[in-house]
């Protein structure tokens, strides 16, 4: 049950980035006017994405006191660089070269290393 809600903290986690680069996507300078804050509020991905991230801290606080930091932390953060990588090629239409796709193979190898009984 704890592996199912890291899981969901990471899937969160990448969520909340990917909408946080969408609302990125459609600002312009960014400067502490007031016009410009004005922006930033009405940005609505912007506002998801810290959303995603509010819940996603509180799930990963709970993960954390229940995990070992030493686990959790490298795998979340791991599963979250593939996670992202994978899901901007298809959402943002970023592309991804073949030296990312072995540094992917390689962070899950490690991943799976970290998971190892012990």
């Amino acid at each position: 049950m704890i592996y199912f809600l890291l899981s969901i903290d990471i899937l969160l986690t990448a969520a909340a980035q990917l909408s946080l680069r969408r609302g990125a996507a459609h600002l312009g300078e960014i400067s502490l006017s007031p016009a410009a804050i004005s922006g930033l509020l009405k940005n609505y991905f912007l506002i998801l994405g810290v959303a995603l991230f509010t819940i996603s801290f509180f799930l990963y606080v709970f993960v954390l006191s229940k995990l070992q930091l030493n686990i959790v932390y490298p795998v979340a953060a791991g599963m979250t660089l593939v996670v992202i990588t994978v899901a901007t090629h298809f959402f943002l239409k970023e592309s991804f070269t073949a030296i990312q796709t072995v540094g992917i193979a390689t962070v899950i190898v490690g991943i799976t290393m970290i998971l190892l009984p012990r």
